[in-house]
């Protein structure tokens, strides 16, 4: 990543710089145990299960040691752990592990003269030389990969790899031979990432970057081009992908990862003649995207586990230390200092070291645990060698942020005080988030005296169960109507202020309306909802503490009596229970009390407690509370106090707040907000005109506007598995390229996989028959063992078809099922998609096996109150599914409305948007 003269330059830089000279000392030691004997690389491709690296009995990851190819060890039983899932899991982080090191030997050769590392590192090279092309590009999860699942791991390998060997070009010590072995694995890989575009992704940087590595490798002008300057490439990211106010679409845990890869590719893109930071525009967006976490960071300096981030997660972990390190030397390195940001890189440096933890982007730590009470910047990795300032000047106690508005991700924050006892309250508005979104719009995030009391609980494995639960409404602090999950809907923040000891919020989703009010020692929640129509609404409080499970406890007089809970994600709760107070008056105060925390809530309605998944990873099932009341007009009203007991006493739009031996009185205006106290009024403005939230642009691929034909029937057909009764006069196709989904190989054509259906109807009913041309048939047995692959369902990953409907007209009811042949009989098995109305309709056919394909018939009865009717245009799609054998994972599908792009993550879901028009003849 350096050319020789630079090289020459940074040797003189790290000898003047202490600071410097300690992390060559760092990358010594940690490659000390490798010297007598470097592990080589797994000899198979990595895998994502269910099972592997996983303990099956207390469902957290297996400890990585790069040592251990064969044992794998709980860090909670310390049983260790063996068999092909956890090897295949383990060869992930390995694979990843080997192509750091590469790097960290090459960076000692060339910047200490260390000859023997410099042979350390070109054998890692040789070795991938050999075994890169050995393993299959297939049964990958997101794009095509040889040595892992998805593309965005093959990216962040490479760009390691390909460090190494420019380091030791660069130096004169590369061999011919490791030369040429690294350029078939550059030119083998840039093929799998080229082809796999993402648009703007968190992944598509870490690409982005990639591909500049392989450009400056072969001296690629035109690759550079695409990879640094194109629609999809590294300037394009940082000027679109990241708002304006700096942070990335999908929120803090992908704005780091994206982040990582930029500042990566930013140093590729330089050696290719591009220095994107000479541009005033450019600098100032790589400055917002670097302050941005900064901003949002809690007050014990993890991130917030908004949308599917990973909960506590330290920022002063060394792999988040780098990205402000990098980031600040290539700004002070074109004279565009920060002075914020070493301040904040000192109070990172002096806040208490968290524990060591694996990334796939960081595993320089890997087996080694953390020295020291704080970390140093003698902790990093090679790559903070290559570009982080020679010192450090900022000052801890400088950094102090106070209340910050994120306008592009509509998030405000209200913080009082400072240090780790610092009160933390947000507002979660603004756009939904893309695919890591989450339904939790207007959710309240709150950390006060040392405690993350209201959390985000962000997300565990995407290969879990409770990845559903994780990813509902009820898990998190925010309002949901109707007993539904919130739909994929963006909030506004309505307004915003700060006054001396108090600021306020207010945000809008729906027709709920968040209101949050904080003052010096307490905290005001209002949520109403007004309209025409009735709505029930909920509002889930998981209250949390540092020293009990369940610390937070009704006070008020009453009882507990058995309760249900249904709707979304009902599933993961249990002991549901209702309070019955003693008192007649429905909206007497209810009082909740826990350790440094006083609640005090009113509310027309009733409140219930339960328990569900707590925090990812930790395998407990805390309490939690949930308001609820239903009508027209909802208001509930909290204050949540830490200075003592609190009351609550609402007048009309008037709320009064007894705490501390005071009363404030609270009240809305039309410019803002308005309190009384005693010490005078406090008027709060800062009401914001309706913003347009900042989206990416994103590439899509475009379905096809297709129309079929469905013919009138007046005799059931046979339902036999033959054609024999349909009326076929009017066939919908499936034999074109633009309608194949693909994975790793392109639509080898009609001859090889397509299929003709046609459809027909009477009263109430849908007749399907499907001939699929396949030669080669691989069926699921119903029965077969489940594969455990991920959450997806088995049954997609075996010849068959998914079939979807829709009630005409807006909002309209979605009907999906998935249709599988029993390779022991004629019977085909229906299974709904989750999610949809798919258990409303009755299917009911048959299937037979043809010379060169097979047929399924079927009839879908509709539920009474979704009529068929002649002339109309029923919403409908059909997916025929392709597996071939000796996979794990469908190799394609086709689809009838088109669109083609790549068939990875879609499972068995077709957004309604998709769908073709079926009209009734």
């Amino acid at each position: 990543m350096l050319s020789a003269d630079l090289l020459t330059e940074h040797r003189e830089r790290i000898e003047r710089s202490p600071d410097l000279r300690a992390l060559l000392a760092t990358l010594a030691r940690r490659v000390a145990p490798l010297r007598a004997a470097c592990p080589a690389p797994p000899a198979h491709k990595a895998l994502l299960s269910v099972d592997g690296g996983v303990c099956g009995e207390h469902g957290i990851p297996l400890a990585f040691d790069p040592f251990r190819a064969d044992a794998h060890r709980c860090p909670e039983c310390g049983r260790a752990h063996t068999g092909e899932r956890h090897a295949r899991a383990w060869a992930k982080h390995q694979h990843l592990w080997l192509a750091e090191r590469g790097g960290d030997f090459a960076a000692l050769a060339a910047f200490a003269d260390d000859e023997d590392a410099a042979r350390r590192a070109a054998g890692i090279l040789d070795a991938y030389g050999e075994r890169y092309l050995e393993l299959p590009n297939e049964d990958n999860v997101l794009g095509p990969s040889r040595l892992f699942f998805s593309t965005y791991l093959d990216s962040v390998w490479l760009a390691s790899f390909l460090t190494a060997a420019q380091l030791l070009r660069e130096t004169g010590r590369l061999e011919d031979a490791t030369a040429e072995a690294v350029s078939r694995v550059a030119d083998e890989a840039a093929n799998l990432i080229g082809e796999f575009d993402e648009g703007f992704s968190n992944r598509q940087t870490w690409h982005a970057a990639a591909l500049a590595a392989v450009a400056v490798w072969f001296e690629d002008e035109e690759l550079a081009t695409r990879a640094i300057e194109g629609e999809t490439g590294l300037l394009a990211h940082l000027a679109r992908g990241f708002g304006p106010d700096g942070m990335w679409y999908e929120g803090e845990n992908y704005h780091l990862f994206a982040l990582r890869g930029l500042l990566t590719g930013l140093r590729w893109a330089r050696l290719a003649g591009v220095d994107a930071l000479e541009d005033d525009v450019l600098a100032a967006r790589l400055l917002a995207a670097l302050r941005a976490p900064a901003l949002t960071a809690l007050p014990d300096f993890t991130f917030p586990a908004r949308k599917d981030s990973r909960f506590g997660v330290s920022l002063a972990q060394p792999m988040y230390l780098e990205l402000w390190e990098v980031g600040l030397g290539l700004l002070r390195e074109r004279g565009r200092d920060e002075d914020a940001l070493a301040d904040w890189l000192a109070a990172l440096y002096a806040a208490p070291a968290p524990r060591a933890q694996t990334f796939e982007s960081y595993l320089h730590e890997a087996h080694l645990p953390a020295d020291g009470p704080t970390r140093s910047r003698a902790d990093l990795g090679w790559w903070a060698l290559l570009d982080m300032p020679a010192s450090l000047d900022g000052d801890a106690a400088g950094w102090r942020p106070g209340s910050v508005l994120l306008e592009s991700q509509g998030l405000p924050i209200l913080r009082r005080g400072a240090g780790p006892d610092a009160r933390y309250a947000s507002l979660e508005c603004g756009p939904f988030g893309g695919g890591h979104g989450h339904p939790d719009r207007l959710h309240l995030t709150l950390f006060a005296g040392g405690v993350h009391r209201l959390p985000d609980p962000g997300t565990g494995s995407y290969v879990a169960r409770d990845l559903f639960w994780y990813r509902s409404t009820l898990a998190h602090n925010a309002p949901r109507l109707d007993g539904a999950a919130q739909p994929e809907a963006d909030a506004q923040c309505e307004a915003f202020a700060v006054e001396g000891d108090w600021a306020w919020a207010r945000g809008r989703w729906a027709a709920v309306e968040r209101t949050l009010v904080s003052a010096p020692d307490y905290l005001l929640d209002r949520v109403e909802v007004a309209g025409e129509t009735e709505h029930l609404v909920e509002l889930p409080w998981h209250f949390l503490d540092a020293t009990a499970l369940d610390a937070m406890e009704v006070t008020a007089p009453g009882r507990w009596e058995p309760a249900a809970l249904e709707g979304a994600a009902a599933e993961f709760v249990d002991e549901v229970e209702r309070f019955v107070p003693e008192t007649e008056d429905a909206r007497a105060p209810l009082r909740l009390a826990g350790p440094g925390l006083d609640v005090a809530m009113r509310f027309d309605g009733e409140l219930l407690r339960a328990r569900a998944p707590g925090l990812p990873g930790r395998g407990e099932r805390p309490r939690f509370y949930l308001a609820r009341a239903r009508g027209r007009a909802v208001r509930i009203e909290t204050v949540l106090g830490f200075a003592g007991p609190v009351e609550l006493q609402p007048a009309g739009p008037t709320t009064a707040v007894h705490v501390a031996g005071r009363t404030d009185h609270h009240q809305p205006a039309s410019d803002g907000w308005i309190v009384e106290t005693a010490g005078g009024t406090v008027r709060l403005g800062g009401v914001r005109p309706p913003a347009k939230a900042f989206t990416p642009l994103f590439r899509k691929d475009r379905p096809l506007e297709v129309e079929g034909e469905a013919a009138w029937v007046a005799a059931p057909p046979a339902l036999d598995g033959t054609l024999d009764g349909f009326d076929c006069g009017a066939p919908l196709r499936l034999d074109h390229e633009d309608q194949y989904r693909r994975s790793e190989l392109p639509y080898e054509g009609p001859e090889t996989f397509s299929a003709v259906a046609c459809v027909n109807w009477s009263a109430g009913v849908l007749y399907l028959a499907v001939e699929v041309a396949k030669p080669e048939l691989v069926l699921r047995p119903h029965d077969a063992p489940p594969l455990l692959l991920d959450n997806e369902p088995d049954d997609i990953h075996g010849d068959g078809l998914q079939l979807y409907l829709a009630e005409p007209g807006e909002g309209g009811a979605v009907a999906g099922l998935v249709v599988t042949p029993d390779p022991a009989s004629d019977a085909v098995r229906a299974r709904p998609v989750a999610g949809t109305a798919g258990d409303r309709i009755a299917a009911a056919g048959a299937w037979r096996e043809t010379g060169g394909g097979y047929v399924v018939t079927l009839a879908l009865t509709l539920p009474d109150d979704w009529p068929l009717e002649h002339g109309m245009a029923l919403p409908f799609d059909l997916i025929v599914n392709e597996m071939r054998p000796g996979r794990q994972r469908r190799a394609g599908q086709l689809v009838w409305s088109g669109g083609s792009g790549w068939v990875w993550l879609r499972g068995d879901r077709q957004p309604r948007e998709r769908f073709g028009l079926l009209r009734l003849g």
